[in-house]
């Protein structure tokens, strides 16, 4: 069995298609792994682009608190300043989908961006054993 989770990064301000956009690149970019949740920042749960988003996808969303945003900091790929400044963590998206799939996941899609520049996404997979 796999875990595949999307994380979802975004501002205060984006659009439910700027989400709806990152989610469905993420999914594309994913194949033949099949995503089966969004993750993202607990303070952004209930931001309503997202669960319009989310609804649209068919994807339950995890809130991942930002402890553990953090705690998966070591193991993401794209490093942006001003997101570490503000979040502590270079990628939320990253970190999100990471910290959401587990101890032993692995990028799969590292940080896609919407074309306003929103909303970032990207896909984290861990293989569990039964």
């Amino acid at each position: 069995m796999t875990r595949v989770v999307i994380g979802i990064g975004f501002r205060a301000t984006a659009p439910q298609a700027s989400i709806a956009e990152v989610i469905a690149a993420a999914r594309r970019a994913a194949v033949p792994a099949r995503p089966t949740h969004l993750a993202v920042p607990d303070d952004k749960a209930v931001h309503p682009p997202l669960i319009a988003a989310a609804t649209e996808a068919a994807l339950p969303c995890l809130a991942i608190s930002a402890a553990a945003i953090r705690s998966a900091a070591d193991r993401i790929a794209t490093n942006s300043p001003r997101v570490a400044r503000a979040r502590g963590v270079g990628s939320v998206c990253e970190a999100a989908a990471l910290a959401a799939a587990g101890p032993a996941a692995r990028l799969a899609v590292t940080r896609l961006i919407s074309t306003d520049r929103q909303a970032t996404a990207a896909v984290a997979i861990q293989e569990l054993t039964p």
